[in-house]
C-alpha cells in the first residue's frame, strides 16, 4: 500500500511527463517490489499499459536521463529489456521514465529451469558495452581497495563479522585479480528484476544503473539472491567462472555480498538481514570450490 504523499508525488510526476511527452497516462496502482524508487502501473485512454518509474533521490536524475541512450543501444542489439517511452526530470528534480510493460512473472526460487535461460541472457552481455565511461569494474575495485566497506560490514553484527572472515579467506585463496571491462553490466541483476515468460526471460527491468565492466559482476549479483537451489547455484557458478576465471567471480561476489549486507542493514530490510547467513554459506561454497582445485 502506497503512502498518500507518495501517490501525490507520483501523480505530479506523471502529469509533468504527460505534458512533456504528449502522453495521456493515468495512475492505476503502485508496484510494491522495489525499495529504492517508486514504480507504478499506468494506462492511457486506449487501454495501453506501461510502467512509470521515478526516483526520490534527486542525485539519481542525471543517471536516469543518461541511461536512456544506453537502453536504446542494447535493445537495438536484441537485449530483452522494455523500451523507454519517455524519460526526463520533473520540476522538483525527480528523475523519471515511462517504459513498456513487459510480460512475465518473477521467480520465487531459482532452480536449474530458470538458471539456464538466465545464463543465455547474461552471455548476451558479452561485448555489449553501453557506456564505457560508467564502469562497474572500476567501481567494484575501488570499493574493495579501502577498509570502509569491510568495516561497515563487520559492525552490522556477528553474522556480518562471519561474512568478513569468510570473504577474506576466499580472496586469499585466489590472490590478486584484475576485473575485465567491455561487457554490459546491469548492476542489480537479481530475481526481482527479471521477468520469466513461457520458459524464457521476458524482460530484464530496473536497468537504470547499467554500464560497462564484466558480466561476471551480474553473475555474482545473481548468486546473492535469497532462494537458489543447490543445482542452480552450481550451474551459475560454473558459468560465471568460465567467463574470466574463478578468481574474478570470487572477487565480484565478495564485493556484492559486503555491499548488500551494508545496504539491508542501513534500510532495516528484515528479509535481507536474514539472508546474510546465506551469503556466508555461499562464500564458503566458493571457497570449497577453490580449495578443491588446489
Amino acid at each position: 500500500m502506497s503512502e498518500p504523499t507518495d501517490t501525490r508525488t507520483a501523480q505530479a510526476v506523471l502529469t509533468e511527463a504527460n505534458h512533456a511527452h504528449d502522453e495521456r497516462f493515468h495512475l492505476l496502482h503502485r508496484f510494491d517490489d522495489g525499495v529504492q524508487s517508486g514504480a507504478w502501473l499506468v494506462s492511457d485512454e486506449t487501454g495501453r499499459q506501461a510502467v512509470l518509474k521515478w526516483s526520490p533521490d534527486l542525485s539519481w536524475a542525471p543517471q536516469i536521463e543518461r541511461a536512456a541512450a544506453a537502453v536504446a543501444k542494447i535493445r537495438a542489439a536484441g537485449y530483452p529489456t522494455p523500451a523507454w517511452l519517455a524519460v526526463g526530470t520533473s520540476a522538483d528534480g525527480f528523475g523519471y521514465q515511462i517504459q513498456e510493460l513487459a510480460p512475465g512473472h518473477i521467480a520465487q526460487e531459482l532452480t536449474a529451469r530458470e538458471a539456464r535461460p538466465l545464463i543465455d541472457v547474461l552471455e548476451m552481455h558479452a561485448g555489449l558495452d553501453p557506456d564505457p565511461q560508467r564502469c562497474w569494474s572500476e567501481f567494484a575495485t575501488t570499493r574493495m581497495t579501502g577498509d570502509d566497506l569491510w568495516r561497515r560490514t563487520a559492525v552490522t553484527g556477528p553474522t556480518g563479522r562471519d561474512l568478513v572472515k569468510a570473504c577474506e579467506r576466499l580472496l586469499a585463496a585466489h590472490g590478486p585479480v584484475t576485473l575485465p571491462t567491455g561487457d554490459l553490466v546491469h548492476g542489480d541483476f537479481r530475481p526481482g528484476n527479471i521477468l520469466f515468460h513461457a520458459d524464457r526471460v521476458g524482460g530484464v527491468i530496473d536497468i537504470e544503473a547499467l554500464g560497462s565492466g564484466t558480466r561476471v559482476f551480474d553473475y555474482a549479483t545473481l548468486l546473492s539472491a535469497h532462494d537458489i537451489t543447490p543445482e542452480a547455484l552450481e550451474i551459475l557458478c560454473d558459468a560465471g567462472e568460465q567467463v574470466a576465471g574463478p578468481g574474478v567471480l570470487a572477487f565480484c561476489f565478495v564485493q556484492v555480498a559486503l555491499d548488500l549486507t551494508v545496504f539491508v542493514h542501513q534500510r532495516e530490510l528484515q528479509l535481507g538481514i536474514q539472508n546474510v547467513g546465506k551469503l556466508v554459506e555461499r562464500t564458503l561454497i566458493l571457497l570449497n570450490r577453490a580449495e578443491g582445485r588446489g
